[in-house]
């Protein structure tokens, strides 16, 4: 069975370091990187915070691009913000296309010094500041179940990466626990 891995956190934490490392793990596989596919919008262009109808049409076009990979067999990293609202759209995408795939939904954290600190070793143009910090607490008013959460503190990418393929606990059935 192919899987969809939604590897999501706020800014700073490394989604977009270890979604490529996962990716990279399968032999049939494909990356979703959300961003781009939310920068794809130019005239009318807001911030997905800014803009319901913007962030709803991303989430409907990464749920597309999803189960068109499953379709030819790849096994899909998304990497982008996602709340278990955006996790169980591409359920119901997967499941109204009749597709098979397992599900998993990781939260990437870290402590508040280290997200800032990892915010600062990016290049200035796309370092985020004051926005990893309200990410951190929207994260936290959505009461993700902490099953969920994989607090990297201390631990390698390669580590990071090996947890994720090797453990079921990430992974979603049927609707996302709270």
């Amino acid at each position: 069975m192919r899987r969809i891995y939604i590897i999501t956190g706020p800014a700073g934490v490394g989604k977009s370091t270890i979604s490529k490392r996962l990716v990279e793990q399968f032999t049939q596989s494909a990356y979703i990187e959300g961003d781009l596919i939310n920068h794809m919008i130019v005239g009318g262009y807001l911030p997905p915070w800014e803009s319901e109808e913007l962030l709803t049409l991303t989430w409907e076009n990464i749920a597309s691009l999803a189960t068109n990979f499953l379709r030819a067999n790849k096994d899909v990293v998304i990497d982008y913000i996602a709340y278990p609202e955006d996790v169980e759209k591409v359920i119901q995408k997967v499941r109204s296309e009749r597709c098979q795939a397992k599900i998993f939904y990781v939260v990437l954290w870290v402590d508040h010094d280290e997200l800032l600190r990892r915010d600062q070793l990016r290049d200035k143009q796309y370092q985020m500041g004051q926005r990893c910090l309200d990410l951190v607490k929207e994260f936290k008013s959505k009461q993700i179940s902490e099953r969920y959460y994989y607090h990297t503190n201390d631990v390698t990418a390669t580590e990071v990466v090996e947890k994720i393929r090797k453990s079921g606990e990430f992974i979603v059935n049927e609707k996302i626990e709270r």
